[in-house]
């Protein structure tokens, strides 16, 4: 399969939306490309989006030659594949530029021109053999896995440098491998891959060697994955698309992250001056971005850097924030709370601010049955006013009956002043720059033309003429108003850097309704486009026009990951047997119900190799048990129905 050669120098920011005002936030932040929900078959079941909003995103979105990928990333039964087909069609319409997909039926569908095919992670591609497979179904780009180490990276980029790579950099971590997690449909009917995890990895469980209880907690809970001090790393690996997780995130949650992943990738090309972003238009934001201050569980690099102790954090999945101090005292004062906090650090507490602390349970619960209740949870509330603050303490009022223990560790998981400075008006803006160049030119006789020429900066032109003919007795424009019209932008989304005047202009003797109107159809020409891709660098492989078919990688695939007989069929003319057979090998994956890079064993065991034994290891969780079983060859964690 032969691609078009792709731009190795451009560098894609890739931003999540939930729906429009999200996309906008991200697009006015800085993204070089969005991904959302369409109206179905989207990995997560809860962020879908109609047609025509879909179309509204990929109307703002193009404007600044930002991408918009949308996800059709789920397992397809027989009965959805034709809706299928007729909602890329749809999408199509609306001018997307990207599917993002997991399973196979989707190569034999109908893709229209424009659209690229890019793997989603739950492809589930962790070799070169099956990056190499996809690269012959035609796909541009691959979501890589999360677990992969810089040295994996730079594995694919060498083995297919044609394929563009797209990585997590910074969000929530999945625990499982992605595309091959079933415990949340084992559990709960609920399937990771059919769009509907119940995120049972951030349940607290109970974790037991031998029969004894070792430790309890949410101890399959990892924090956010946060890759962004590791670009330089990431591009000399190959990677081209840095990807933010969140697409279930609120619109300031996905602002605030847009923009300080943006900050960083252009420190990043300030400094490497052959690489630049692969939109254009210039972000101007008024707040400072700070991702301390919106939704984390603390940050990790772990995966990337092979560092599993730097993973979990088993305390809690809600987001503490950071830690702002203790309680001296509480005393009731009327029908509010009266706290006074010693601080720590810089930090000044304002009304309307979020402090939440950890509340222990009750020691007779010790023993509870039901895990939930013998572990810490986190609680909170709302600052209402504030007496009295200064470097080191602070008095402030709550609503309500507050009972905490002096020396409690109080932290800020809202911060009132920050949302609000992302809620403000023009908080981010964005705008393509362009030139206007006007001239006026004798044609014939009296007949002369008026002739508007625009050039936006990424190189975009257009051309529009108006022939007239001279009259004097209608007046001739005056310089000034002619400039004055013309200098009237299209909209917010645009800036114009220039006009140039040139030519016959004591001839212009045209109403200056017709010059605006010419005006405004020059630069929608100039700066309004239907998709960033002029052409798919699609291909798609012909399966019933192939006289050497493709080899899938792998002899069986487990029977969980095939739901439709045209992905079957399709995987059978691969040379793959769908199904697993009843021997040991075959087993572990057919009973596996996740697979991790975090080991549970070597969090609160002894790895192997350090001389730990790895056998005797059950997991409780929502009311059943799991065996643990390891390969430890290529350090895995499997977690095993009985």
């Amino acid at each position: 399969m032969q691609h078009s050669q792709l731009n190795r120098t451009k560098l894609e920011l890739l931003a999540p939306a939930k729906d429009f005002i999200s996309a906008r936030n991200a697009i006015l932040c800085g993204a070089d490309a969005v991904f959302i929900g369409g109206p179905a078959f989207g990995a997560r079941a809860d962020a879908t989006n109609k047609i025509e909003d879909i179309k509204k995103v990929c109307t703002l979105a193009h404007r600044f030659g930002v991408k918009v990928h949308v996800t059709l990333n789920t397992l397809l039964y027989d009965e959805e594949l034709k809706r299928a087909q007729e909602i890329i069609y749809e999408l199509a319409d609306a001018g997307i530029d990207v599917l993002i997909v997991q399973d196979l039926s989707v190569f034999s569908f109908d893709i229209p021109k424009g659209i690229e095919l890019h793997a989603s992670t739950q492809c589930c591609i962790d070799t070169v053999e099956k990056l190499k497979f996809y690269e012959s179904l035609g796909v541009t780009q691959v979501v890589l896995p999360r677990e992969f180490t810089y040295d994996k990276i730079r594995e694919f980029h060498e083995a297919c440098p044609k394929v563009r790579l797209e990585a997590f950099i910074l969000g929530a971590l999945c625990v499982g491998v992605s595309g091959i997690c079933h415990i949340s449909d084992y559990l709960k009917g609920r399937s990771a891959n059919r769009g509907s995890c119940a995120q049972i990895c951030r349940l607290p469980m109970q974790l037991f060697h031998n029969g004894k209880e070792i430790a309890v907690g949410h101890l399959l809970s990892l924090k956010d994955n946060n890759l962004s001090d590791h670009i330089a790393e990431l591009v000399s690996a190959g990677v081209t698309s840095f990807k933010i997780e969140g697409r279930l995130k609120d619109k300031n949650y996905v602002g605030n992250t847009t923009a300080y992943v943006s900050s960083k990738l252009d420190s990043f090309i300030s400094d490497h001056q052959d690489y630049k972003r692969a939109s254009y238009g210039k972000s101007s934001i008024s707040f400072k971005a700070d991702i301390n201050k919106t939704f984390n569980r603390g940050f990790t690099d772990g995966l990337f850097t092979d560092n599993k102790k730097a993973l979990p954090f088993a305390l809690t999945p809600k987001f503490l924030g950071p830690k702002i101090g203790k309680v001296i005292s509480v005393k009731r004062k009327g029908k509010e709370s009266e706290l006074v906090l010693s601080l720590s650090g810089k930090y000044r507490l304002n009304k309307g601010d979020g402090l939440t602390y950890i509340k222990e349970q009750n020691p007779s619960r010790t023993n509870s049955v039901n895990v939930s209740e013998r572990v810490p949870t986190v609680e909170g509330f709302r600052i209402n006013s504030i007496t009295e603050q200064d470097n080191k303490t602070a008095v402030v009022n709550v609503f309500g009956s507050l009972m905490l223990k002096s020396g409690t560790i109080v932290y800020k998981n809202y911060d009132a002043e920050f949302e609000k400075s992302l809620d403000a008006k023009n908080s981010a803006v964005r705008a393509v720059s362009y030139k206007l160049e006007c001239r006026v030119q004798h044609k014939e006789g009296s007949i002369y033309t008026l002739i508007l020429n625009v050039t936006d900066e990424s190189m975009n032109c257009a051309v529009e003429s108006l022939d007239f003919e001279f009259n004097p007795e209608l007046g001739i424009i005056s310089e000034e108003k002619l400039l004055s019209t013309l200098s009237k932008r299209l909209d917010e989304y645009s800036l114009l850097e220039g006009v140039t005047l040139e030519g016959e202009l004591d001839k212009l003797s045209l109403r200056l309704s017709a010059v605006n109107e010419l005006r405004r159809k020059v630069l929608s020409k100039c700066l309004e486009h239907d998709r960033v891709n002029s052409e798919s660098l699609f291909i798609p492989f012909k399966f019933e026009q192939s006289s050497e078919p493709l080899k899938y990688p792998k002899e069986k695939v487990d029977s969980r990951l095939v739901l439709n007989s045209v992905a079957k069929r399709l995987y059978e003319v691969c040379g793959t047997k769908v199904g697993l057979e009843d021997n040991a090998a075959d087993n572990l994956e057919k009973n596996s119900v996740m697979v991790c890079k975090f080991c549970l064993i070597n969090e609160y065991g002894t790895c192997s190799k350090q001389g730990g034994k790895v056998s005797g290891y059950t997991l409780g969780v929502s009311g059943k048990t799991f065996k643990i079983k390891v390969d430890c060859k290529n350090c895995f964690m499997h977690i095993v129905k009985e």
